[in-house]
């Protein structure tokens, strides 16, 4: 099942009604708008990444990026399920400021909060990139022999069928946690003290997700979903003897095509 990553950025870049023209015409390429906040380890990883896979020669051939780290976002999960503050305003004004700057492309730190996407969109010029769809497209191109993929996203992502629904649709069985499994497994390595949240990558929270997976493994998947933006900061495919699916890495690259329409570097994406 294993296929060269390399190959991911070859996948042809979306048409943008918007383009934002720079005022330097040496300068190519659309500006990226990051939100981040959810959390701030996540956001400040998918920027790494983002800078590790674009193929540059000079420090002018990176992407022009804006990224508004609002921790001031409430808890994606608690305002979608249990009737918390909804975090809906406050990423609207992560939308505004990215959009007053001149922002093409849009990209979420966090795969929940792909929730909001519809209601975000329409008030913004600039196009979102959308991680669940990107995850879903590089799982059917790159492990076609994929039949069921274990999902390892947070309660509010589950809950709202975000992945679950488009690997139906692409014939994909998904293969989750009862509610049980699902706190001990993934919410409890997330949220607790001494969880990902509180800024703890070892330990733990890795051996936690390390049962996850081969409990995921167990039911009947065949490769892995990271469908949170926590999960590439404990788990790598080094980790795994199926594939793993890492959704802010989908992110990253289709930002590049879409921003300078240019493939990954060459090996940098995850080796599986």
């Amino acid at each position: 099942m294993s296929k060269d990553r390399s190959a991911l950025g070859k996948r042809p870049s979306a048409v943008n009604n918007y383009q934002h023209k720079s005022q330097d015409p040496n300068v190519a390429g659309k500006k990226l708008g990051i939100i981040g906040g959810m959390g701030s380890v996540a956001a400040a990883y998918m920027f790494k990444r983002l800078v590790e896979l674009t193929p540059t020669e000079k420090d002018q051939e990176y992407i022009e990026v804006i990224l508004h780290n609002n921790t001031g976002i409430p808890d994606r999960t608690q305002g979608i399920l249990y009737g918390g503050p909804s975090p809906l305003p406050e990423l609207q004004r992560s939308v505004e400021i990215c959009n007053r700057f001149g922002a093409s492309y849009l990209a979420l730190a966090c795969m929940t909060s792909h929730y909001f996407i519809p209601q975000l969109q329409r008030n913004s010029r600039a196009e979102f990139i959308d991680g669940i769809r990107e995850s879903v497209e590089y799982c059917t191109s790159y492990f076609p022999d994929a039949k069921a993929v274990g999902i390892l996203a947070s309660t509010g992502n589950l809950k709202c069928n975000l992945f679950q629904s488009r690997f139906e649709e692409a014939g994909i069985r998904s293969v989750v946690f009862d509610d049980r499994d699902q706190q001990y497994y993934f919410m409890d390595p997330i949220y607790e003290p001494w969880g990902i949240k509180a800024g703890n990558i070892t330990g733990k929270p890795r051996e936690r997700f390390l049962e996850a997976v081969e409990r995921l493994r167990e039911l009947g998947a065949d490769a892995i979903v990271g469908g949170c933006s926590e999960i590439p900061l404990v788990l790598s495919q080094d980790d795994m003897s199926i594939p793993l699916i890492d959704s802010i890495d989908c992110i990253c690259n289709a930002a590049i095509s879409k921003c300078i329409d240019r493939p990954v570097r060459t090996g940098e994406l995850r080796k599986s």
